[in-house]
């Protein structure tokens, strides 16, 4: 694979387009799950996100959920070659169950249950996705799981994480509220400085540094680029 690095793509989507392609992608799903995938249109910056992959990329996405990321990805015409994974055999199932719906766009997506915890899928990508996810790993993993996501970004790639802000507390607190309530879990975010660190121990480097704050939440949103 060419160590050359990939375009990153600068497109940001109309998100009412974005809220449709949802919709119509888990068409076949539960009413309750359906509306699931519309809302988390509305809290994650994907307009920005599906923007950031040039056409033609290798993707993987980590801790997939329900594969909505690679699913608006193939939706929008990036003509993906995507694979996510994630712990949860409903989701999983969800996510294969959708791509019957993205068969015409040119993309190929295939998912698996898999924990972050355990083995990885060999090989690198033009693109490695990791978004809220790392909050979930327990402590004692946290940092083995970042730099497996690290590996997994071909020299010349692009690692797009995004996860919680800290701060403003009030943000924070919704985002936590969130994960009690949906996840029933008590999470774990690392400061978003402590993650650049991990980064750049791993050769990648900041392209893309902001705030993505929706409705009642806040994100950190980071783009690196491993070196060539």
């Amino acid at each position: 694979m060419s160590a050359d690095p990939i375009p990153l793509g600068t497109e940001v989507f109309d998100r009412k387009l974005l809220i449709q392609d949802a919709w119509n992608l888990y068409i076949d799903a539960p009413k309750a799950l359906r509306l699931k995938q519309r809302l988390r249109v509305l809290v994650c910056p994907f307009e920005e996100v599906v923007g950031f992959v040039p056409q033609g990329a290798t993707v993987l996405d980590i801790g997939c959920g329900s594969g909505l990321s690679l699913g608006l990805m193939a939706a929008r015409g990036r003509q993906i070659t995507g694979h996510g994974f994630d712990p949860s055999d409903v989701a999983i199932g969800l996510a294969q169950k959708m791509t019957t719906h993205t068969a015409h766009t040119g993309s190929t997506l295939t998912y698996e249950r898999r924990d972050a915890r355990t083995e990885w899928p060999t090989g690198t990508y033009d693109v490695v996705s990791m978004q809220d996810v790392i909050h979930h790993v327990p402590v004692p993993h946290q940092r083995d799981v970042f730099a497996k996501a690290c590996a997994s970004v071909r020299p010349g790639g692009i690692f797009i994480y995004k996860d919680m802000s800290l701060r403003p507390r009030w943000r924070n607190f919704f985002c936590r509220l969130h994960d009690l309530i949906i996840a029933r879990e008590w999470i774990y975010p690392i400061p978003v400085a402590t993650i650049e660190t991990w980064a750049a121990e791993h050769g990648l480097t900041v392209e893309i540094a902001k705030t993505a704050h929706r409705v009642v939440y806040g994100n950190d949103l980071r783009v690196f680029r491993k070196k060539s």
